[in-house]
């Protein structure tokens, strides 16, 4: 009788190891780290403490710390991906679905406006990136997301749609900023006028 031995090829081992529970909770560990101390001070001995794993184990996974911060940016970005495709495919009225967009953003900036080291962080992530031309990914998952707003937009009618686009994507961006760094929560009046006047901008 013959045995018969299945062979792994690179392409298998690596997206085992991309699914791995201990990889997750490397990366999960990185972004609470890098939240609490930024990108730049936190080392790779810190993300292993807070995951529960040797120094050894990081490096199997990653093999330096621009490697783990990437895997971070693709986690994020694809979270974020996932709730975008979500909320515009929940409802089918244009309006609303960037409506939703624009409670999305500042939902999320109110819920953490007390962890500001995750605004920093991701900005510091983003540019090491980009100074080791490792950045194309995240412009990727950019440019996803603006077609998807930009098709809605011309759906609408709306000429300059991709420009029009591009203008919700900035907008949210600053949103996020402001509300983030603004002294107290905004009101909720104040927000809902703000969100109404956003989105009939971008149909006007």
């Amino acid at each position: 009788m013959v045995n018969r031995v299945r062979y792994i090829n690179s392409t298998d081992q690596s997206v085992c190891e991309k699914m791995h529970p201990t990889r997750k909770a490397i990366i999960n560990a990185a972004i609470q780290v890098f939240s609490e101390q930024s990108y730049l001070k936190a080392s790779v001995e810190d993300v292993a403490s807070r995951a529960g794993v040797s120094k050894g184990a990081v490096f199997y996974y990653f093999n330096s710390k621009i490697d783990l911060a990437e895997a971070v940016m693709k986690d994020i970005l694809d979270a974020i991906q996932q709730r975008v495709d979500e909320i515009l495919s929940s409802v089918s009225d244009d309006r609303e679905k960037l409506q939703r967009l624009v409670d999305l953003t500042i939902q999320y900036a109110q819920m953490n406006r007390d962890k500001l080291g995750s605004l920093e962080f991701v900005s510091q992530i983003c540019r090491e990136l980009a100074e080791n031309n490792r950045y194309d990914f995240i412009k990727e998952s950019y440019e996803k997301i603006r077609d998807r707003i930009s098709s809605i937009l011309k759906s609408a009618g709306v000429v300059k749609n991709q420009i029009r686009a591009t203008l919700l994507m900035i907008t949210l961006n600053g949103l996020l900023h402001y509300t983030f760094f603004y002294p107290k929560p905004l009101e909720e009046k104040f927000v809902e006028e703000l969100k109404e006047e956003i989105v009939k901008v971008m149909f006007s």
